[in-house]
């Protein structure tokens, strides 16, 4: 190993010490105190080839760096587009090198190590050099669910011939973007054209959009500091029975920072409820809403009349405070006025006439109505056109039309290629409208800012949200959006090997047999996320931009969902149904990777969940190929504060399940060897897990995974009646050393 390599290696330990309050990971070990290894669940298949992965993997090192490029300030590709559940490049840099590498001494080892924390040039350069020589061609690798790319970015940083399908065009869109343009526009100006095009475009929406926001003040430097940034809105409902007008605000706190407790209070005029702000609001004094129960009813506050059933498209859009920055530091709250608005007709003609521009019509693609799961269908936000408000809508399409006619002003001054990539990153300009500056976008009074609409997993409905005006500084702004998505830009590599991104199903492979070296992928996972719900927010206004200029990917009204991997009631009718469809799909997904992939090639597959069913699914699957899973290798890179399931708690560790192909028969396996094997794994494990500072609930998870590899290399498990009861007994094993540990034995959502 290199000078340069040894000294990334070193300066890791330091970079650790400076950040000592990193999660829960501290203190801090050193790296040769912190590399660990996985237990051997099954032989190494004879004959077959062993990677670094096999014998030497990082639970610190690539889970502490993950964990520290999520919270860091550090901008990576992930900071352009809006995907969900991408994994940190840091720790998928080390899985993808340490699948690849055949090398298994220490060398090798420190090299992972510093591939872990540097994205140094030299660094770079030795691993591609050590794969490269090793395999004396450049070699193939397979993300067969590419999702938001980060798996194809560092197979193609690493110097590997990367090939990434997805069912999603959205996702197909994001990865040829980062993956692909990206290459085909490299030029050392190529950060500063995006700037300043993006530039551009927002200087033209801040004139377009003037009109639509009265209280913008003008001054010499463009609009005073004083300009309202956000516009707090909720319904109003006209009671059924007496006609009088009341709100249906549920979340009525403006500002909890520290020293500040200000909430707005409706009260009742004659005909309809007005609003006042006040500002030091009891913080344990209960605000009375309309809202009855946890049903969906309201209660007239003037005729005491209940009804349900309310619909926010049978309700009045109703503006109640508007957010301006404070002298000093944080935000001052005023009841809003008529002046905070023009009229209905302004933005009305603005909206036809931007449409008309655009030769384009709003979307008409409907929302599911997924009780619990997508709620805004259920009461009455029923199209894609319908989650804004008419002036967020109408802001939208003005940005889509500057995008549209910086487009045209690229095609003159530049190469198609460098044009498309320019308008491709811009275009996530549109993600954060759709996402920051919507009917669900809420108002977070902890830290005063806004807080995005479709984080996943699933999309609530609101009855309060913020509206934003994105071309101040305030919250969620688009001048901060375009210096990230620059940022973001520059982040992105020049790679040795073009790579390939394209439509596709995992379960009907568009690849020859035992084409690859190795497949490293990272699926959905059974019910955690429904990717196709969410893309289609964006996808939809999307379109309206690109499906000019890819009509390839744009030309649907919606993104296709007909075999999208996940597990749901509602496309399958009932959750018995949803759970065997997934488990088919996934069979079907892992046979062909089996197909795909070469003798001596590994299987790299990242899952985690937190259900029995989800687990069941793995192993029901891995028993349809001829993969044994070797060892289990987790990795902790999960944000602690992300939002949680809908229904089930969320987890924190992914789990990489690392197989090879076998020529053996599966043999049964009893259930007093897999409650000793387990034992056994979680004296090994857990101390080295405990010992680096995970938590218990992530070391038990860690331990609970190498049982569903046992179970899923046996043909059975003598003494269980099925794998759902191997699976119990197994948590419960687990919960002898870790008593809060449960896997939940739940219905598909």
């Amino acid at each position: 190993m290199d000078k340069a390599t040894s000294r990334v290696v070193r300066k890791l330990r330091i970079e650790l010490e400076r950040r000592p309050n990193v999660g829960c990971y501290m203190p801090i070990a050193s790296p040769s105190q912190a590399s660990s290894t996985s237990p051997q669940i099954a032989p190494h298949p004879q004959g077959r080839e062993t990677r670094l992965i096999d014998k030497r993997m990082l639970h610190y090192e690539a889970s502490v760096a993950g964990f520290a490029e999520r919270y860091g300030r550090g901008e990576t590709s992930h900071t352009i587009h809006v995907w969900w559940a991408r994994r940190p490049h840091s720790a998928m840099r080390a899985l993808v090198f340490a699948s690849l590498c055949k090398d298994t001494s220490d060398d090798a080892l420190e090299l992972l190590k510093a591939l872990s924390f540097s994205e140094e040039e030299t660094t770079i350069q030795n691993a591609r050099r050590m794969i490269s020589l090793q395999y004396g061609h450049p070699p193939r690798l397979l993300d067969m669910f590419g999702g938001g790319g980060t798996i194809p970015a560092e197979a193609s940083n690493l110097g590997a011939e990367t090939y990434a399908i997805d069912a999603n065009q959205l996702s197909v869109f994001i990865q040829r973007c980062n993956l692909i343009d990206s290459q085909k526009a490299a030029t050392p100006k190529i950060s500063r054209i995006i700037r300043s095009s993006g530039q551009r475009v927002l200087l033209q929406l801040t004139q377009e959009t003037a009109q639509l926001f009265p209280l913008r003040r003008p001054n010499m430097i463009g609009i005073s500091n004083g300009s309202p940034l956000g516009y707090i809105w909720t319904y109003l409902k006209a009671c059924d029975h007496c006609g009088f007008k009341f709100h249906l605000s549920k979340r009525r706190y403006l500002s909890k920072k520290k020293g500040k407790s200000i909430a707005f209070i409706s009260y009742d005029e004659a005909d309809s409820q007005g609003v006042t702000i006040q500002q030091d609001y009891p913080a344990d004094r209960e605000i009375i809403t309309a809202w009855t129960g946890r049903n969906g009813t309201v209660t007239c506050p003037k005729c005491e009349t209940k009804q349900d059933g309310i619909k926010a498209n049978q309700c009045q859009d109703t503006l109640i405070a508007l957010v301006s920055p404070a002298e000093k530091r944080g935000k001052t709250f005023v009841v809003a006025n008529s002046d905070a608005m023009p009229s209905v007709g302004i933005i009305e003609e603005l909206e036809r006439d931007t449409l008309n521009s655009l030769q384009a019509t709003l979307p008409t693609s409907a929302l599911p109505a997924w009780s619990g799961i997508v709620n805004p269908a259920i009461y009455g936000i029923e199209v894609h056109a319908d989650f804004l408000n008419p002036r967020q809508r109408t802001v939208l399409l003005l940005l889509i039309k500057a995008l549209r006619d910086e487009y045209q002003l690229l095609i003159h001054a530049h190469d198609e290629h460098t044009s498309r990539y320019v308008i491709a990153v811009l275009s996530s300009l549109i993600d954060q409208l759709v996402d920051w500056n919507c009917r669900l976008s809420m108002w977070i009074p902890q830290n005063e800012q806004v807080g995005r609409a479709f984080c996943g997993p699933g999309v609530p409905m609101l009855w309060d949200y913020c509206e934003i005006d994105p071309l101040l500084s305030g919250p969620a702004n688009l001048w901060s959006k375009l210096e990230r998505i620059v940022a973001g830009a520059k982040s992105i590599k020049k790679y040795p090997y073009a790579a390939h991104v394209q439509v596709g199903y995992a379960q009907e492979l568009p690849f020859p047999d035992c084409f690859f070296e190795a497949i490293v992928t990272d699926p959905p996972y059974y019910d955690n996320i429904y990717y196709n719900v969410l893309a289609d927010f964006f996808y939809a206004w999307k379109r309206i931009l690109l499906g000019a200029i890819d009509p390839e990917l744009f030309s649907s009204n919606t993104t296709d969902n007909s075999r999208e991997l996940v597990a749901s009631k509602f496309r399958s009718n009932s959750p018995e149904q949803a759970h065997e469809d997934y488990c088919v799909q996934l069979s079907l997904a892992l046979r062909e990777a089996n197909r795909v992939l070469k003798p001596d090639g590994i299987f790299s597959f990242v899952y985690s969940h937190s259900s029995l069913k989800g687990w069941e699914a793995l192993v029901r699957a891995f028993r349809e190929t001829d993969f044994r899973i070797t060892s289990v290798q987790p990795l902790s890179i999960e944000r602690k504060q992300r939002p949680r399931a809908m229904t089930s708690e969320a987890v924190n560790t992914c789990i990489t399940f690392v197989s090879h192909n076998a020529t053996d028969e599966r043999t049964p396996l009893s259930e007093e060897k897999l409650k000793i094997d387990l034992r056994e794994y979680a004296d090994e494990i857990g101390p080295q897990l405990l010992g680096i500072n995970w938590n218990n609930d992530d070391v038990a998870l860690a331990i609970f995974a190498n049982a569903v590899a046992m179970i899923a290399n046996a043909s059975h498990v003598t003494g269980m009646r099925s794998d759902r009861d191997a699976l119990r007994t197994s948590a419960i094993v687990v919960a002898e050393k870790f008593p809060s540990f449960k896997i939940n034995d739940r219905r598909s959502l």
